[in-house]
């Protein structure tokens, strides 16, 4: 089993406490049931378990997200006639390759219903990514599997966001780990950058 450090974009982070407020007021229903599933989901991606959760590394569709993974999370049973359709949420995440010696990143990017490529096009939007657009070609650091993303370089929003929350200032592209992010006063081009858990 991988250790992986994880970072939480701001918008799924602001959603995982959104469910922590509302999951009290009905233990059963459904806030308690995503909130219970996307825990699961992050400790699995963190501790390198998405073969448990049916990880898929993603592709080029309407967007490219072929430097992403995703891991299906059960939260609403559903079915079409008899036949159980599977696991209705999809986290994704992507994986980042360390500068500072330590465990590598994992950023999980959304956590959504399945329904009409919701979790796709939530993660394009998060990561700025524009319909029929392929990327560049990606630069692979580290092995991978075929079920979990293509290991890239840190990118640079990632990289001060780190440097700033553990109070050093990136010098040469080194990051120390640090303590969690709480207020970083840094921003990316598609909203505030991602947070350390």
């Amino acid at each position: 089993m991988s250790q992986y450090r994880l970072l939480v974009n701001h918008e799924l982070l602001l959603y995982l406490r959104e469910l922590e407020r509302a999951a009290p007021t009905q233990p059963d229903g459904l806030r308690a049931r995503e909130l219970r599933a996307l825990r699961a989901g992050l400790r699995a991606i963190a501790n390198g378990d998405e073969a448990d959760f049916e990880g898929k590394r993603l592709r080029f569709a309407t967007h490219d997200l072929s430097d992403c993974a995703e891991i299906k999370l059960p939260v609403i049973p559903e079915t079409r006639g008899s036949q159980e359709l599977g696991a209705s949420h999809r986290l994704v995440y992507r994986e980042f390759q360390p500068e500072d010696g330590g465990p590598p990143y994992r950023e999980a990017v959304c956590f959504e219903h399945r329904k009409n490529d919701r979790p796709f096009e939530v993660a394009a939007k998060r990561l700025g990514r524009e319909a029929a657009v392929r990327r560049n070609t990606l630069k692979s650091y580290g092995a991978s599997s075929d079920i979990a993303p293509i290991r890239q370089s840190l990118p640079a929003d990632l990289r001060i966001a780190l440097a700033a929350a553990s109070g050093v200032a990136p010098a040469s592209g080194a990051v120390r780990s640090g303590p969690h992010i709480r207020n970083p006063r840094v921003t990316q081009r598609h909203g505030p950058p991602s947070r350390e858990l």
